[in-house]
């Protein structure tokens, strides 16, 4: 069992786990990578999805490439790694041509 979850479950459980949540711009503006916690997971071991998505140069998503669902860890391991290799968090981020 990974580390985490061992000690995930060894703790009282009153909240969801914080999780990566949001647009992340990759730094050639070619993609962005929305995150969003699956709500139909459990909060002992949440999952996330991420969408890759093609963008505009001003990191605005245009057509969906692909859909992913990753576990707990590997969604925190993902956004970190993203993060550290110059990928951008766009705070706000609507497209309603494509919401």
């Amino acid at each position: 069992m990974p580390r985490i979850i061992e000690r995930i479950m060894n703790q009282p459980i009153r909240e969801a786990l914080p999780t990566p949540t949001g647009w992340l711009v990759a730094p050639t503006r070619d993609f962005c990578l929305f995150f969003i916690r699956d709500p139909k997971s459990v909060m002992v071991a949440p999952t996330v999805f991420t969408q890759l998505w093609y963008c505009t140069e001003e990191g605005i998503p245009t057509k969906l490439k692909n859909t992913r669902r990753l576990d707990y860890e590997s969604a925190h391991e993902t956004w970190n790694e993203l993060l550290s290799n110059d990928w951008e968090l766009v705070e706000h981020q609507i497209n309603d041509a494509v919401a």
